[in-house]
């Protein structure tokens, strides 16, 4: 397995659900349809800009698309849950409090988000959204693209 870019496969890698729960393999949970996979933290001034952007696409697209998002080198889950809830972030979480995906999917800041589909990676984009259009294109463009 390579680097997490776009055009490779989801890096597999068992996160547990945020707060208490099952390990979920990340290559299975994206391998089926288009995943958004979004990467934050609750200390993260960026990951607070845009998660009312990641919210509303959630609203709008939660019916043809996945969302998980990962709560990143964070070690209170509970701020973490917090924050995702004062968000609108209703979407499954899995928590990496220890960086194990930081060498494998090259994160060196957050936030990060992968659209997937059937388990590649079609666009990553590192750093915030600036625009709920430029958020919504990006997610358009995969929904549309034949596999």
């Amino acid at each position: 397995p390579g680097p997490a870019t776009e055009g490779r496969p989801m890096p597999d890698h068992g996160l547990q659900c945020l707060g208490e729960g099952p390990t979920v393999s990340m290559s299975r949970a994206t391998s089926r349809g288009v995943t958004v996979v979004t990467i934050w933290a609750s200390w993260c001034r960026p990951c607070r800009s845009e998660a009312p952007l990641i919210a509303n696409a959630y609203r709008r697209y939660h019916d043809r698309v996945h969302f998980l998002g990962i709560d990143y080198a964070e070690s209170d889950a509970s701020e973490a849950i917090s924050f995702a809830g004062d968000a609108g972030l209703t979407f499954p979480h899995l928590q990496d409090p220890d960086s194990t995906i930081q060498g494998a999917w090259q994160i060196s800041g957050v936030p990060v988000t992968f659209i997937v589909r059937d388990g590649t990676i079609v666009t990553r984009h590192s750093g915030q959204w600036r625009s709920q259009r430029e958020l919504d294109s990006a997610i358009d463009k995969v929904i549309k693209r034949t596999p």
